[in-house]
């Protein structure tokens, strides 16, 4: 397993409290990217306890670098079941996985496709267990809670482009988990999205197609450039090869159902900035 590379300290360059004051934003250059993964490797673990929810048993961790504070969430789960596994609610799965791995592995896809929708995660040991730990990022709500209070965000098309992107999301990481309480909200109705140790799954074809009918340019631009060396060198210690050989050979289905979708309505209909 890869360890944390060493890198040359961000902080030192823009100053641990200058970025602090631009941490209080949570924009995709503050919850991801080098600094965000240094802090999560390099600060000090000051306390943890289990968070009381989610069947991976996540703890809530206080980190500490230079005077700075900010949370965490760490997963240790690793679970893997050979051939058929019957499921809670009757669904088989083929060899199930319920990994920290994944989490680490879909922070990086997010990145190389440019989702900016998944918090930086690094792989760290907290309580003497290596696993993964996730930037805690500062949401309004989940979804769920969205819903349930009928709160309708400001712009609708704006967020429906980004729900859009995130059925792309799941659909090229084959997500099995994904519900209405692993997608955040912000305050300014932008979406973060966590929980994705059930991702990676083996099936070559897309499981929701249907729900795929209005794609992002730039999404579709990074799928393009998405290269499979690449994704080895970021996420290969995380994946089996045939985990990273299902993914793209599911990016390519994503990729062919654009065409299509564009053939059938033209590209004003389906296509997004």
């Amino acid at each position: 397993m890869r360890g944390v590379v060493a890198r040359v300290s961000v902080f030192a360059v823009v100053g641990i409290a200058a970025w602090a004051s631009v941490a209080a934003q949570e924009t995709a250059a503050v919850y991801q990217g080098q600094a965000a993964e240094e802090f999560l490797a390099k600060a000090k673990v000051v306390t943890f306890r289990a968070m009381g929810s989610g069947i991976t048993q996540p703890l809530r961790v206080t980190l500490d670098l230079d005077g700075v504070t900010r949370q965490a969430v760490f997963k240790a789960i690793d679970v893997r079941k050979a051939g058929v596994t019957t499921m809670p609610d009757g669904t088989s799965e083929i060899d199930f996985q319920d990994s920290w791995q994944t989490e680490i592995a879909a922070y990086h896809v997010d990145r190389l496709i440019g989702l900016e929708m998944v918090p930086a995660t690094v792989q760290r040991r907290v309580d003497s267990k290596v696993g993964s730990l996730q930037w805690f990022v500062e949401v309004m709500m989940p979804e769920a809670e969205r819903l349930q209070k009928k709160l309708t965000a400001p712009d609708p098309e704006a967020w429906n482009e980004q729900i859009f992107k995130v059925r792309l999301f799941d659909e090229l990481i084959s997500n099995a988990d994904r519900h209405l309480n692993n997608i955040l909200v912000t305050k300014e109705f932008n979406i973060r999205l966590i929980d994705h140790s059930r991702s990676f799954r083996i099936n070559r074809s897309l499981k929701n197609p249907d729900l795929l009918q209005k794609f992002s340019r730039s999404l579709l631009e990074g799928l393009t450039r998405l290269d499979k060396k690449e994704l080895q060198k970021r996420a290969g210690d995380y994946l089996q090869s045939g985990q990273i050989d299902r993914l793209m050979q599911r990016r390519d289905a994503i990729l062919e159902l654009a065409k299509k979708r564009i053939a059938e309505k033209g590209e004003a209909a389906v296509l997004y900035k």
